[in-house]
């Protein structure tokens, strides 16, 4: 059964996903985000079953900080990099040559000049500006290994598919995406910590330049310590292996575009690599980086999660569904790309059934930096909201139902937009357990990129995280009915133009 329910969900036709997604449903019933593996669909592929699943840690292997926002997680970056002594290791879809980001290559130059062995995993299309490759370029003449990148802009080369050898042969590899966020430091020692959560590198993440309001955004991450960063590791490990074989399988192409490159080099010269900065936003870093966040540590049962969809995986998925069906009071999501998939609306349909409050926020095209897909997304919320309109809802001794919230990067007193992008990826669960990680809630997560999230049961911990929930809502409003009706068919031609258009790509978004 389970080949044939992830078959179904990776592909097939509208009418053969709402089938297999019933199915799944059905299949997650009574069943924990900390329970055995027969409990999850596993990858039918021999190689990688359940490897994205990793085990289930005590509170004696796990502890978890919550970061309240993107100030505090560059704070906390910094002095872990500082104090790195011997693993340095970093996975991100972007890292910008930025401010912030050209401090953290800076500080990753000084550390290998310092022995330790410093490792990064970036995404091949989406870092495309010049003085970011450039970075990256000044970073492998340190001897940093940057995997995902390639002299003379190669790095797609290594993911064109080539039948018979490239593995598990695929057509639309080169769509399927490495979306992770990781940073680890120090792994196997003592003192190894970790970062994971939604950010990327950049200076919109950090919250460096407020004047900049559409690239001031509000995103999530925890810091992670014990004996579940080996499950980090090995997750790192793996990707780079991967694209290490990805250039193997490929005969050394992008190797040879190196070597000739720094023949050439050898006899003009090596080009003086400079950067443009903002004064006052380098200062901005600076004392960011000076920051001191009190943390609070909390030992808590905790799984990590990966799902790659390239090999059949959707781990993260089940986690949310597995979520849902286990609520008995509310639920807390916070996504970023909202464009809810036929599984979430139905395990959502049904929470709100047993009486469970499911409060649901993400970006309006106002503040979404890919407005389309919150067009998109706004034709769900009727389904969605119709829920409340059932008896078995609106008999139910609590408050109950769907909520359905739109962030405007405002409170109601100010005048203006302050934040840009609501970036966050996480939810709660009655206030006990949460989830934190790099999915987003749409086709695109669940079917094309490759995930990581972090899943905990501890009290204070989901409380924490839910406090930080009720001041997102503060700068954002709630959608009712009425609203959510008009965005099914929108009144301006332009705005039914863009919606339709994102809807053709609606499996991509």
């Amino acid at each position: 059964m389970s080949i044939a329910l992830l078959l179904g969900i990776a592909c097939g036709t509208p009418a053969k996903r709402e089938r297999t997604a019933q199915d799944l449903i059905k299949f997650v019933e009574g069943t924990s985000v900390f329970g055995p593996a027969k409990e999850w669909l596993a990858s039918d592929l021999p190689d990688v079953a359940a490897t994205g699943l990793f085990p289930t840690r005590t509170p004696s292997e796990c502890a978890v900080a919550i970061l309240p926002g993107g100030e505090d997680s560059f704070s906390v970056r910094m002095e872990l990099l500082a104090r790195a002594k011997q693993t340095i290791r970093i996975q991100a879809l972007i890292y910008t040559g930025d401010e912030s980001g050209l401090r953290v290559a800076e500080v990753l130059k000084q550390k290998k000049q310092q022995g330790v062995d410093v490792k990064v995993i970036i995404d091949g299309v989406n870092n495309p500006s010049l003085q970011t490759q450039w970075m990256y370029f000044d970073l492998k003449q340190h001897g940093i290994e940057v995997e995902g990148y390639e002299a003379l802009g190669l790095q797609l080369a290594n993911e064109i598919p080539i039948p018979l050898v490239t593995p598990l042969y695929d057509p639309a590899l080169p769509n399927k995406r490495y979306h992770e966020k990781l940073w680890i430091i120090d792994a196997g020692t003592p003192h190894a910590e970790a970062v994971v959560g939604g950010l990327n590198i950049a200076n919109e993440y950090f919250r460096v330049d407020p004047g900049n309001v559409p690239r001031y955004w509000r995103d999530q991450d925890v810091v992670v310590r014990g004996a579940v960063l080996a499950d980090l590791t090995t997750t790192f490990d793996r990707n780079f292996d991967h694209f290490k074989d990805l250039k193997r399988r490929r005969g050394g192409l992008t190797d040879a575009a190196w070597t000739a490159t720094r023949e050439i080099m050898a006899k003009t010269g090596t080009p003086p690599i400079t950067f443009e900065r903002r004064d006052d936003l380098v200062r901005t870093v600076a004392q960011l980086e000076a920051r001191k966040p009190a943390l609070t540590w909390q030992p808590t049962q905790c799984r990590f999660l990966q799902s790659r969809p390239r090999l059949r995986e959707s781990y993260i998925q089940q986690a949310y569904l597995k979520l849902l069906d286990s609520a008995r009071d509310e639920v807390l999501i916070g996504n970023a790309y909202f464009v809810p998939t036929y599984s979430l609306r139905l395990a959502i349909a049904k929470a709100a059934r047993r009486c469970v409050r499911i409060v649901l926020l993400s970006n309006g095209p106002e503040t979404n930096d890919t407005p389309g897909m919150s067009l998109l997304g706004r034709g769900y919320y009727s389904e969605l909201l119709a829920v409340n309109a059932r008896a078995e809802v609106k008999a139910c001794p609590k408050k109950a139902g769907v909520e359905v919230w739109e962030w405007q990067g405002k409170a109601s007193a100010d005048q203006r937009q302050t934040q840009g992008l609501y970036h966050a990826k996480y939810a709660v669960v009655d206030r006990k357990v949460a989830l934190v990680g790099s999915y987003n809630l749409d086709p695109r997560s669940e079917r094309h990129n490759s995930e990581t999230a972090l899943v905990f049961e501890q009290d204070a911990l989901a409380q924490e995280l839910a406090k930080l929930y009720e001041r997102d809502l503060s700068t954002s409003r709630q959608i009712d009915a009425t609203e959510a009706f008009t965005f099914e068919k929108p009144e301006s031609v332009r705005q039914r133009f863009a919606k339709d258009l994102a809807g053709l790509f609606e499996d991509q978004m």
